[in-house]
């Protein structure tokens, strides 16, 4: 026995002895040859400027260091591809048979520089040869074929050839690990700056993959869940994720353009990728955060069938159901929003939002917009549809309105009657959206003082307003200060200023004593009639019927409305700046 293994001793080794003596062999004279043929396949020049040798393991190691690629001759950087370091090891019985078989990759050092020219076509397409078109039929390749992968300290960059615009992620760590009848996948590292970390069990084939208890952490927010996709025929998303707490402010942090700049953008959006697949995806969040302003319950099924999108949303903000129906067709590029919320806190939204504080309010909301076009600039251009919106009792703070113009604080609270706030008795605003322009129809504004109306429009085209406000006072000592305010400018900058043209003449105590058919709901058709909501109330009257003898066009909201002036303006220009993303 003791001489067995004495033998067995030996034989082990020579192994590995002849294994170490394989790393000795310099495979560097074969450089030029693998170069030459790289150059022929692809076209571009590859390099291998460091060591070119075989590693010391059981398994067949080709190692390479200090390796270039070049990128195509229209590319924007002269390397595609750069690496200190790539390590593949293969099979050592179907080498024997001059077949390849490739089972783990490790890249230390990588630098990955992908690109499209402005017509689309990728740095990665070698020559002229048009990608071969993949069958319908057949099973794909199964996915624990796949060979193992160890990345590390690798930086991948993309940049838009029609935009300009360059993406960039730095990982510390992509493995690719075999497990079941697949493999088991990490990445850890960064995305434009936010880290990102995700792990997942990836089953199936090329044909049917799955992630099973997928993971995503970006920004310190993970959401988690099953998905899978489906390539036999034309591809099929489905699957379900949650997640707990969801902070989407790091995504919607834009850079924006300054004061008086654009709110719109015309970069393309992606309509066209909605005929590209079908989807059944449904995601629900405990919480979703946007600064603070916070959404509950949140529930957002997403189905994507022949190019058609529907994603009803719904959710609670600070306990108040909030409704939003978003759909969209891809073929045809056009977008429609429908969106309710009845007695929902208007103020704290405000404030949460970091617009203003002007405001302590309740209110409704009701829009039902549509809209066609490749930007959200050509969609705003196109809207057509209606909002309305409702505020109850409450107060707001004149200082708000100051910011804009000192001759808007006239409209709502004449000097020397209610110091830096009036009480809010109710404010209703009806606009009718034509081509992206939006008239102010059915708007008043009643306060303690006054009954404000007005007249005007919103152009989201030009992205200008022009809105024209007549305040008539509750006192006939006050009718002397109730001169018409005229808001006027770019959606982003505003300016307000007297109007000495229309001077208001005698008292308002009459205007609420027309009688309104209908109630308020003639006014504003989307409005709720539930017992809860602010519609539903007793204190719009006044305000309804002001709204309708003023000859039937009105302002934003009249006072309250001018803090949507106002947001519409200095602060709506924030919201801009993270959604549309100018």
């Amino acid at each position: 026995m003791r001489k067995f293994l004495g033998i067995v001793l030996v034989v082990v080794l020579l192994f590995a002895g002849a294994l170490y003596a394989l790393t000795l062999i310099d495979l560097g004279r074969f450089a030029p040859q693998i170069e030459a043929a790289a150059g022929q396949a692809t076209g571009r020049v590859l390099k291998i400027e460091g060591p070119l040798h075989i590693g010391f393991s059981l398994v067949p190691t080709v190692v390479a260091e200090d390796v270039s690629f070049s990128n195509a001759a229209w590319g924007t950087k002269p390397q595609m591809l750069t690496a200190e370091k790539l390590e593949f090891q293969v099979a050592l019985l179907p080498l024997l048979s001059s077949n390849l078989d490739v089972r783990s990759v490790t890249i230390e050092g990588a630098d990955i520089f992908l690109e499209t020219d402005r017509k689309g076509r990728g740095n990665w397409v070698f020559g002229d040869a048009a990608p071969q078109p993949e069958t319908e039929s057949g099973a794909g390749m199964s996915l624990a074929s796949v060979p193992e992968l160890n990345v590390s300290d690798f930086h991948l960059a993309y940049r838009d050839g029609e935009t300009g615009q360059v993406s960039e992620a730095a990982f510390v760590e992509v493995t690719l690990a075999a497990k079941g009848n697949g493999f088991h996948a990490v990445i850890e590292g960064e995305v434009n700056g936010s880290p990102v970390s995700f792990a997942s069990d990836v089953e199936g084939d090329t044909k049917k993959a799955a992630l099973r208890d997928a993971t995503l952490t970006v920004a310190g927010t993970s959401v988690g869940g099953d998905l899978a996709l489906d390539m036999t025929g034309k591809p099929r998303l489905t699957g379900a994720l949650t997640s707990e707490a969801f902070d989407v402010t790091p995504f919607l942090k834009g850079g924006g353009s300054g004061k008086g700049g654009p709110l719109f953008s015309k970069e393309p959006l992606p309509l066209d990728g909605l005929t590209a697949l079908d989807a059944d995806l449904s995601f629900a969040l405990g919480e979703l955060r946007y600064g603070n302003v916070v959404l509950t319950e949140l529930k957002l099924p997403v189905k994507i069938d022949g190019g058609k999108l529907a994603a009803p949303l719904t959710a609670k903000y600070r306990g108040t159901p909030v409704k939003l129906a978003l759909n969209a067709n891809g073929a045809k590029g056009s977008v429609s929003i429908d969106a309710d919320a009845a007695n929902f806190d208007l103020g704290k939204l405000l404030a949460d939002l970091d617009l203003t504080t002007m405001l302590n309010a309740r209110a409704d909301f009701g829009a039902k917009l549509n809209g066609q076009g490749k930007s959200l600039h050509a969609i705003a251009a196109s809207l057509g549809g209606q909002t309305n919106l409702v505020i109850g009792r409450g107060t707001i703070n004149s200082r708000a309105f100051a910011i804009v113009s000192d001759d808007l604080v006239k409209v709502l609270i004449p000097s020397g009657e209610s110091g830096d706030t009036a009480k809010l008795v109710c404010a209703i605003s009806r606009f009718d959206f034509t081509r992206g322009v939006g008239k102010a129809s059915a708007l008043a504004l009643e306060t303690d003082s006054l009954i404000t109306t007005g007249s005007g429009t919103v152009d989201l085209g030009s992205e200008r307003i022009d809105l024209l406000f007549k305040p008539k006072p509750k006192k006939a000592s006050l009718v002397s200060l109730a001169f018409p305010v005229r808001l006027s400018g770019p959606l982003a900058a505003p300016t307000a200023g007297l109007d000495r043209t229309g001077v208001v003449t005698g008292v308002a105590t009459a205007v609420g004593g027309a009688a309104l058919t209908g109630g308020i709901g003639a006014l504003l058709p989307l409005m709720s009639a539930g017992s809860d909501s602010i519609a539903s109330g007793g204190d719009c009257g006044a305000a309804a019927a002001a709204a309708k003898d003023s000859s039937g066009i009105a302002g934003t909201v009249g006072g309250a409305a001018e803090g949507a002036a106002r947001s519409i303006g200095d602060t709506l220009e924030n919201i801009g700046k993270g959604i549309f993303g100018n």
